[in-house]
């Protein structure tokens, strides 16, 4: 029985980039049996585009393409910050030594000689895709919160970055909120840290229950959360945050022999209601509505109004308040 590529059961997608029909045939008859997917692009523009649409968790290179010269179709891919990380492994005629440190040298993880023997080049393949495993596993690890599960304060600030410039290109609205949870010390103090660890990953879980399946959820650190939702208005963004604070309202998390009660308080903002130069103002105008959301009482959602200067509020009775009125109905 094949050893399987990776260290996974997931579907590996592979790239070849050959310009030679009997060649890529050849490759897909070895590998035909193998837990991958195999993308072929006869040519390097192909390629590119194909990467940059979908990075791939490997690429085959041939250095003989007819359109472009395989170092520089190499050079482009470890020069651009979507492709930089995928692993190729370069496929060439040449036994050169100077072609084969040329292309390490420019970021290639292996050099195999045509015409290749199909062993040493599932196992090469096998190498690459194993080491592209363990790479990807641990950024994903670096960009995670160890107690709940959610994203962290650095993958946080990359994904707003991300989804600030989404909006710059493409237009549309992007909501940001915060949550906090309140009087989070007096449970530390009262029930232990233990407890306060467990209240965290209780509403880290409420949060992640509420919103959709293309919001970005974080912790931002201590007892607060984040999130980033994209294609979503401050109308929106405010009603799903009310949920979030309603549903963790009505939670009673047991630790040890009691019933833990707590609630949150959120800030939200979102562009285009919210003018702001950059993606992280926008995050200190949701941090803005949520400090007024604290000195509102607790347990409240507040959105951040930039051109009038003032937050509104939804209450646990479902009414929106501004400047300590109704001023609409839920």
């Amino acid at each position: 029985m094949s050893q399987p590529f990776g260290t996974s059961d997931q579907l590996r997608r592979v790239l070849l980039i050959d310009d030679s029909e009997l060649d890529r045939r050849l490759v897909r008859y070895r590998l035909g049996v193998e837990n991958l997917e195999l993308i072929e692009a006869p040519d390097g523009r192909l390629g590119l585009e194909i990467c940059r649409r979908e990075p791939p968790d490997l690429v085959l290179l041939d250095l003989g393409l007819p359109d472009s010269d395989g170092f520089e179709v190499l050079r482009q891919l470890k020069n651009e910050p979507r492709t930089s990380s995928v692993p190729v492994i370069l496929l060439s005629a040449s036994t050169l030594s100077a072609d084969k440190a040329r292309g390490l040298d420019l970021g290639a993880v292996d050099f195999v000689s045509k015409p290749f023997d199909p062993i040493e080049l599932r196992a090469r393949i096998r190498v690459a895709l194993r080491t592209k495993f363990l790479q990807d596993l641990l950024e994903q690890k670096a960009h995670l919160d160890g107690l709940t599960g959610l994203a962290n304060r650095m993958a946080l600030e990359e994904r707003l970055i991300c989804e600030w410039a989404a909006v710059q290109r493409q237009g549309g609205s992007l909501a940001v909120w915060i949550a906090d949870i309140d009087h989070f010390k007096r449970v530390n103090d009262e029930y232990g840290h233990t407890a306060g660890d467990e209240v965290l990953r209780r509403a880290g879980h409420t949060l992640r229950s509420v919103v959709r399946a293309s919001d970005f959820v974080a912790r931002y650190g201590g007892e607060e959360f984040v999130v980033i939702a994209p294609r979503c208005d401050q109308s929106n963004a405010l009603s799903r945050a009310e949920q979030f604070r309603a549903k963790l309202e009505r939670t009673a998390i047991p630790f040890d022999k009691s019933l833990i009660e707590v609630t949150a308080s959120v800030g939200v903002a979102a562009v285009p209601e919210v003018s702001s130069p950059g993606p992280l103002d926008l995050l200190v105008h949701a941090d803005r509505a949520l400090y007024d959301a604290k000195a509102a009482g607790r347990n409240i959602v507040k959105t951040w109004h930039c051109a009038m200067g003032l937050t509104t509020a939804m209450n646990g009775h479902g009414s929106i308040l501004g400047n300590g009125k109704v001023v609409a109905s839920a």
